[in-house]
């Protein structure tokens, strides 16, 4: 289903309002309904390192530079990665974490072993990369907003309906007591395929790489 159709679905399994035919300027029912559908997928989005937001990233290392911003990372505010997958192919090795209020480091130059994260998401190689290293790394995408009738989530269709469940248990949650038994309805259904996403979206990754630590 497209954005659309999540919001119209919403529609229904709440009898909101009748159907729309654009989430573009909705106004009262119309705009809660596109922003309680919104919202939701971007909390599933959110909730886990999902399979269907993976990449391989990469970035080259520059020689004499030792700090990477996300941009020289290739990445975007928002996005996540796993500070143990970095690592340099061409010698078939990750490149350890360490922690930088723990370590003093050293401006001696070479092929980087450790590597440490700021708040900010940039990182310190050491040692100091000595040339051009192709640095790779697990990343998870930011999560993607829906904004318009045809946008469609990443997920596979058949789990979309989780998006408009989750929508339903925000919306019934906010509306107090009255709304108990729509729910604890819309909150078993979407339990139900909310599993099913985990055992599909969730597998271990494995290396692309023969890599060693």
């Amino acid at each position: 289903m497209n954005y659309l159709q999540l919001v119209n679905d919403f529609m229904v399994e709440t009898n909101m309002e009748d159907q729309i035919a654009t989430v573009i300027g909705q106004i009262d029912d119309g705009l809660k309904a596109t922003t309680w559908v919104k919202d939701a997928w971007i909390q599933i989005q959110r909730a886990e390192r999902w399979s269907f937001m993976w990449s391989e990233g990469s970035f080259p290392t520059v020689a004499n530079q030792a700090v990477y911003s996300l941009a020289n990372q290739n990445r975007v505010n928002g996005d996540s990665v796993d500070i143990y997958s970095y690592r340099i192919p061409a010698s078939k090795r990750f490149i350890t974490p360490i922690d930088l209020n723990l370590v003093r480091f050293e401006d001696n130059t070479g092929s980087p072993t450790r590597v440490a994260e700021y708040p900010d998401g940039s990182i310190r190689l050491s040692p100091v990369p000595d040339a051009i290293h192709t640095v790779k790394f697990d990343l998870w995408a930011a999560p993607v907003v829906l904004t318009s009738d045809l946008d469609v989530p990443s997920v596979a269709s058949q789990w979309h309906k989780a998006i408009v469940w989750r929508a339903i248990v925000n919306y019934a949650r906010e509306q107090g007591k009255e709304w108990t038994g729509l729910y604890t309805a819309a909150t078993r259904e979407f339990n139900h395929i909310y599993a099913d996403m985990q055992r599909q979206y969730l597998p271990p990754l494995g290396r692309k790489v023969p890599l060693t630590r």
